[in-house]
């Protein structure tokens, strides 16, 4: 979000900032308060909802950003861009000239993504060098269903938001009403006990590919694979969980389901996560961080985050009836992943 300064008459309103520690400042004049100081040494509780309008936003121009990219990554060689399409409005061979400009210019275009797979689809073949596709979703939900639809090519390069491996829209209006009634009747809601019993849904289970149901010999297609498969993947559910006493230690919910493993391997596609990052705690985060560099072979294309400067993600903590795990508003808007079903009918 940007903010801009409104001229009056008789004077300039100056942009006001406010961080979620509570502290203000003009924007281009801030100055970091003392170490001593009370605010420094406390956050404001708070979800960041409410703060979302009022984040810091950086002025600096496209060629210091890539610099300040550089410094954080510790990288010298060349950023690549992947361009993200939000209108739908716009013809492809219009962006494929979009494309080669860049690319005539200099930048690296590593691919494009949208969240329409029709708007993204073959635009190689109206640019002058190929570009890779990228498809967003808005849940693995999304992604299970796109397979299931037709939409997903073998090798097909995908990317969701990494709240739902944590969260998954119930099955059954009768389970949300119990979880809504739940809430209400908790004397106390404590955040941090909240965060404790964080546990990654049953299908971001990653099982070991030695013994996988597609290495299995003998086993014919259809509903005996799928009945053999789902056994397998309960039999493997508490195997796959670290067992350390650490609160920050990877944890699943033990209910039998298909995997998004499952998936990956029969389509060969490429998996990356994303988050809100307005919207998730530190705790989600440290988990979603451990959990990709654990499963990199699953997930190999990496956990993006656009947070850079962190002002976003302070303070923030989960309440009676708000999550913090980055999937924020996408809850709604993704399908729910659905356990029965299983990848091994498609062709």
């Amino acid at each position: 979000f940007s903010l801009k300064e409104q001229k009056t008459p008789n004077s300039i309103l100056k942009n006001r900032i406010r961080l979620n520690s509570g502290s203000t400042y003009d924007q281009g004049q801030y100055k970091p308060s003392s170490p001593s100081s009370p605010k420094s040494r406390g956050l404001q509780s708070s979800t960041s909802f409410n703060d979302l309008a009022m984040a810091a936003v950086s002025s600096s121009s496209i060629t210091d950003s890539m610099n300040a990219l550089k410094k954080i990554t510790d990288c010298d060689a060349p950023l690549g861009l992947i361009l993200d399409l939000k209108s739908r409005h716009v013809p492809m061979r219009v962006w494929s000239l979009v494309l080669d400009a860049m690319r005539g210019m200099g930048a690296r275009v590593e691919g494009i993504a949208s969240f329409y797979q029709e708007d993204i689809r073959d635009m190689s073949k109206y640019c002058i060098a190929p570009v890779k596709e990228i498809m967003f979703f808005h849940s693995a939900g999304d992604l299970q269903k796109a397979c299931h639809d037709g939409l997903i090519r073998r090798g097909d390069s995908v990317f969701f938001n990494a709240g739902s491996l944590f969260w998954n829209f119930p099955g059954r209006k009768s389970e949300l009403c119990v979880s809504l009634l739940q809430n209400l009747c908790m004397l106390q809601f404590d955040a941090e006990e909240c965060k404790k019993n964080y546990k990654f849904q049953p299908y971001a289970r990653v099982l070991d590919t030695k013994s996988s149901c597609n290495d299995k010999k003998g086993n014919t297609k259809g509903e005996d694979d799928e009945t053999e498969c789902s056994s397998e993947t309960n039999a493997l559910m508490r195997s796959q969980s670290d067992d350390s006493e650490d609160d920050n230690c990877i944890k699943f919910t033990e209910r039998r389901s298909s995997t998004i493993q499952q998936y990956k391997d029969h389509f060969e596609i490429s998996i990356g996560l994303y988050v809100q990052e307005f919207a998730i705690d530190e705790k989600s985060m440290d988990l979603l961080v451990k959990f990709v560099n654990k499963y990199s072979n699953v997930y190999d294309l990496g956990f993006s985050w656009g947070g850079v400067n962190g002002v976003t993600v302070r303070g923030i903590e989960p309440g009676r009836f708000t999550s913090t795990d980055g999937l924020w508003n996408q809850r709604y808007a993704g399908e729910r992943w659905h356990e029965h079903l299983y990848p091994h009918r498609l062709q």
